[in-house]
């Protein structure tokens, strides 16, 4: 029995190394891929950001905290973080990297936009998506509600919006930034928040990598 155990912990052993290893390599790359870009940690801001993601996220069921968090120089401030979201009925933490960006609208309102990449084309996996970004989950801010994608945007980048009950999502966001945010999808940033006067753009699952670079130069013409 010891000699058919063996080989089966040698190999389960060798594989967590293996993980732990890349794991740590990625790490390793999107730090020095961060620094290449210009940011700069900014632990003083750690409070501040905290703050600044719950009143974003504007939901009760969980609490915020916000890891690792860096700042371009210059304004306006870009900043990158990686987000726990953390819940007494979980015992593991979500973590979601996100930029964070202010921005102006027409309204100051919460407002959560699911995009795709657009190699999925539209059709019924992309509806399904829609219709899943936009269910009642426990993650969703309190306040919002699923609104009705205009004609015009219909089969395009833009699958899914969250905003105030009987709002129309053009009072909410101009055409100008729904094209730069169309394309964030391409990079990783499915996810797009607004409130107040920011704008986070958040990852949808590690299998799909963030491209901080590229969410960078697709926000750029909107700061």
């Amino acid at each position: 029995m010891y000699l058919l155990v063996l080989p089966v912990a040698v190999v389960v052993v060798g594989l967590v190394v293996w993980s732990i290893a890349a794991q740590r390599g990625k790490q390793r790359a999107q730090r020095e891929a961060l620094e290449q870009l210009g940011f700069r940690p900014c632990p003083e801001q750690k409070q501040w950001l905290e703050e600044t993601v719950a009143r974003i996220e504007n939901n009760r069921g969980f609490r915020y905290e916000v890891l690792d968090p860096k700042r371009l120089p210059g304004e306006p401030a870009v900043y990158h973080y990686v987000k726990m979201r953390h819940s007494d009925n979980r015992e593991d933490a979500v973590a979601e990297e996100e930029i964070l960006f202010p921005l102006k609208r027409p309204s100051g309102a919460g407002l959560l936009l699911t995009v795709k990449p657009s190699s999925l084309a539209p059709g019924l996996a992309t509806r399904m998506l829609g219709a899943l970004a936009t269910g009642p989950w426990d993650a969703q801010p309190d306040d919002l509600h699923r609104l009705e994608i205009p004609p015009d945007l219909k089969d395009t980048n833009l699958v899914g919006a969250l905003g105030p009950s009987g709002a129309r999502l053009y009072d909410l966001v101009d055409t100008s930034t729904l094209s730069v945010v169309q394309g964030l999808g391409d990079a990783g940033g499915m996810f797009v928040q607004f409130r107040d006067s920011w704008c986070a753009v958040a990852s949808a699952s590690a299998q799909i990598p963030f491209q901080a670079g590229e969410i960078v130069a697709r926000i750029r013409p909107l700061l």
